[in-house]
C-alpha cells in the first residue's frame, strides 16, 4: 500500500483539528454566565422644572424644551404628562441632554405639577 502524501495528511490534519474546535465550540465549552444587571439607579433632578405637554416616551423629541435655560443659566429639568422627568444640560449649556441620552431624573418630592 503506497504511502499518503504529506500535503494529504495535513489536509487530514487540519480538518480533523477544525472539527474538533467545531464540536468543543457546540457541546463542550460552558455556557457563559449571564451578568447580572445593574439597578438602574436614577439621581435626582436638579433646577426648576420645565413643563411639557406631551409625554416622554424614550425617544428625542423635536420641541427645544430646555430653550428657557440659555437665556438665564438655571438649571432646569423638563417634567412630562405621563410623570417623567430628564434633566437638561448644566448651565451655560440648554441642550435637553436627559432626553437626547435617553436618562431620566427623578422628580424632588417637593415638586407637585
Amino acid at each position: 500500500m503506497p504511502s499518503r502524501s504529506p500535503i494529504l495528511n495535513l489536509t487530514f490534519a487540519l480538518v480533523a483539528f477544525t472539527a474538533a474546535v467545531l464540536v468543543w465550540q457546540t457541546f463542550l465549552r460552558p455556557a457563559p454566565q449571564a451578568r447580572p444587571e445593574e439597578p438602574i439607579v436614577e439621581e435626582e433632578c436638579v433646577g426648576e422644572p420645565i413643563v411639557v405637554a406631551y409625554a416622554y416616551e424614550g425617544t428625542v423629541v423635536e420641541p427645544h424644551a430646555c430653550l428657557p435655560q440659555c437665556s438665564d443659566d438655571l438649571p432646569r429639568y423638563v417634567l412630562y404628562t405621563n410623570g417623567k422627568a430628564t434633566q437638561c444640560e448644566p448651565p451655560p449649556g440648554c441642550n435637553d441632554f436627559g432626553e437626547d441620552t435617553g436618562v431620566t431624573c427623578k422628580v424632588p418630592a417637593m415638586s407637585t405639577l
